[in-house]
């Protein structure tokens, strides 16, 4: 009789369920933050201010957050 009470989880230790729709959702956008990221480092050569700093800083934040999937 096989032992069916203590077999395993093999789906990873994740501490909730993501929908599908928002795993799409994210794999969509991670694909578009590395030529976002060229394209304001481009504009910020050209026309530096302030606020390009802050949007390079926050997609390099989501970048590395969706890399390493942290979200």
């Amino acid at each position: 009789m096989p032992r069916r009470y203590f077999k395993r989880n093999r789906r990873p230790p994740f501490k909730f369920q993501v929908p599908e729709w928002l795993r799409a959702a994210r794999d969509v956008v991670s694909q578009f933050t590395i030529p976002l990221i060229v394209f304001q480092i481009i504009r910020t050569i050209l026309f530096p201010s302030g606020i390009d700093f802050m949007i390079i800083l926050i997609l390099a934040i989501l970048h590395f957050c969706f890399s390493y999937e942290v979200l």
